[in-house]
């Protein structure tokens, strides 16, 4: 099995949903069941769902030794619990521990009626974008080789953009238009958009701050600071030919909205901003705006990470829930 096969399996869900009717469910399951028999790795989770914390950290507020902590956290990790990163610290690297589910939901007498009406989901390739208007330095790559030039504005404009599997600019903005469809004569309770991303440095630089705003119909919902531009080693699905002196892999990001306000990772940021300020289903689509603002305190630039580049099998996903 090649490496992006394996990968694949390993497809991130923020919302982990197992139906008791379909095997291909039963190893997590098991994961699942071995992970929550723990109270110290609910503990654990209770810990990272209002911060990432390192497993160096993770001990002293546990008062476990290290080596316990990375055997728990190790037990999260497989059972799709929590994100962990290598990260760089003030001694060599660290693996530094984030929330990864929001929920898990156990379907036993649901329909594949009822199922269907639940959620929707669209994966919208990171070169389908509807608007952009960005600075240098910028530039896309698909699989294979660069699209067009870089550092080249008019490269955007680009058909073969649609086969885009990393994206860079160092300011603007790029707009993503998604279907709604789906969602008349429906109440949503929750929108959730996902993506791999990280900043955008000379090369790569593991800390080089950047300061990225995301928008849903025009209205400002949060800024994330990505804590750098990510190399040292290959993304783990990044093609062989990209080398290693380049931006390699980022991190994954969830910006959810309900019907209680704004969150990141799970973490509420904002109680001003929820579902009925949107007006989801006021247009014919969903537009969702990734930007790097000329006044940021971090212009950090971004990298926007497709199925293909990167740590994780996925473009840009958005969720809705019923």
């Amino acid at each position: 099995m090649n490496r992006q096969s394996a990968n694949e399996k390993e497809k991130i869900d923020r919302h982990i949903v197992l139906d008791i009717d379909s095997e291909e469910n039963y190893e997590l399951f098991e994961r699942l069941g071995k992970a929550l028999s723990s109270r110290v790795r609910i503990r654990m989770l209770a810990l990272l769902k209002h911060k990432s914390m390192n497993i160096v950290e993770l001990a002293q507020v546990l008062t476990i030794p290290v080596s316990s902590a990375a055997f728990h956290v190790n037990m999260l990790e497989e059972a799709n619990l929590i994100n962990t990163e290598m990260l760089p610290g003030v001694r060599g690297s660290q693996k530094v521990c984030s929330s990864r589910a929001e929920d898990v939901f156990l379907s036993i007498n649901t329909s594949p009626q009822e199922k269907e009406r639940r959620s929707f989901s669209v994966d919208m390739p990171i070169g389908n974008y509807y608007d952009f208007r960005i600075h240098p330095t910028c530039g896309m790559v698909n699989e294979e080789t660069y699209i067009d030039s870089c550092d080249d504005i008019k490269s955007f404009y680009s058909p073969g953009r649609s086969a885009a599997q990393l994206i860079w600019f160092q300011r603007g903005f790029v707009e993503y238009r998604f279907p709604n469809h789906f969602i008349s004569g429906k109440n949503p309770n929750y929108v959730s958009f996902s993506l791999e991303i990280c900043s955008e440095a000379p090369g790569y630089r593991n800390v080089w701050p950047s300061d990225i705003t995301f928008s849903i119909n025009d209205r400002e919902l949060l800024t994330y600071t990505s804590p750098g531009d990510f190399g040292g080693r290959h993304g783990k699905l990044t093609p062989i030919w990209w080398t290693d002196g380049n931006t390699q892999f980022g991190l994954l990001k969830t910006i959810s909205v309900d019907g209680s306000g704004t969150y990141l990772d799970g973490v509420m940021k904002s109680e001003e901003i929820n579902l009925d300020t949107l007006a989801l289903s006021a247009q014919p689509y969903i537009s969702f705006k990734i930007e790097i603002k000329k006044d940021a305190k971090h212009v950090g630039g971004i990298n926007i990470f497709g199925k293909s580049y990167g740590d994780y099998p996925q473009n840009i996903v958005m969720h809705v829930e019923y």
